[in-house]
Parts: structure tokens; sequence; C-alpha cells
């Protein structure tokens, strides 16, 4: 039986499946975006843990964000430009970029593979970039900033193991040329 006590878990559940949906828009069977008109990212994530990550990529130029839960490998259609690792999710909660935040450059037409982003990477390794809990006042109405990092990520190389296990699931995308896009502060 429903309780009301049970009312606000429910709640929460819908608006974590909902949330963690990749938008049609960005899907690789997209009603919007195709070769025609946008690139294909493909990366990987080494760490996100069981429920992946909130991942959301923030244009440059327009300021439009595309957003969505993205596990271990990934692929979305992103129109062409420059783009900003705006936002991850984790257990630690939202975090943005301190400093410098991670970009990559989509060109349309063509796969663009992103890397495979290593939370929390080892010493000896120098990360690529540091993320932070954002801090957004209360009820999130505020501006909201990174005081300080929490983790270190690494972007690492892996193209080859990426596209062929990417591939292998979708060759329908063999034809398109791929350049690597790797994530960097640059």
């Amino acid at each position: 039986m429903f309780t009301l006590y049970r009312a606000p878990w429910v709640c929460l559940l819908l608006l974590g499946a909902g949330c963690a949906q990749m938008p049609a828009e960005m899907a690789l069977d997209s009603p919007v975006y195709s070769a025609s008109n946008a690139g294909l990212v493909v990366g990987s994530l080494n760490g996100a843990g069981p429920y992946g990550t909130w991942l959301e990529f923030r244009d440059e130029h327009s300021a439009k964000t595309f957003g969505w839960a993205a596990k271990d490998y990934y692929s979305a259609w992103l129109p062409a430009g420059t783009y900003q690792v705006s936002s991850l999710g984790s257990r630690r909660g939202t975090m943005g970029a301190f400093g410098q935040p991670l970009r990559f450059t989509v060109q349309a037409g063509q796969i663009n593979y992103l890397g495979e982003l290593v939370n929390d990477c080892s010493y000896p390794v120098q990360p690529t970039a540091y993320y932070g809990v954002m801090a957004c006042g209360p009820l999130a109405l505020g501006t909201c900033t990174v005081p300080r990092a929490s983790v270190g990520l690494c972007v690492v190389d892996r193209q080859k193991q990426a596209l062929r296990t990417f591939l292998k699931a979708q060759p329908r995308f063999a034809e398109l040329p791929v350049r690597p896009a790797l994530m960097g502060t640059r």
C-alpha cells in the first residue's frame, strides 16, 4: 500500500530516473542531429561508480548545455563547436571546475574521440584538471562557486580500445572519419 511517508522517496526515484536519460536530440538515433549537422563524440569514464556520472558539456559560443548520466563508454551527437565540461555529478555532489575546465572541440561529420576520463587519478600522474563540489547558496538560488578542489581528473588516450568497442556495438558509424579531440585545459 502506498503511504504518504513513501511519497518523497518515490518522487526522488522518478526525478533521478528522468535525469539519467540522454536527451533524444543527443542520442545516436537523434531526430535533430546527424553527421550532416553535428559531430559524434565518443569517450569513456573510469571510476564513474555503479550508477554512472552526471556529465554536462557547455557550448562556449552559445552557452547551451548538454547533459546526461553517462556510464563506462558513452557516445552522443553534439553540434560543431568548442565545449567545456561544465559539471560532473557523483556521490560527492555536483562538481564544477576548480581553475581551468576541461575543454574539447567537436567537428561535424566526424567521430570526435574525447578520451577516457579517470576520476581521482593516482600519484605520480599529474591531473589534467581539478574539479570540486559546487556551493550554490541556500536552495541553490545563488551563483554557484567551487571553493576548493575535491578531485583530480586525468584524461587518458585509449582511442583504439574505445573506438573498437563503440564500432562493434554501432557498425553503422564505421564510415565516419575519426579525429582525436582529447579533453584538456587549453
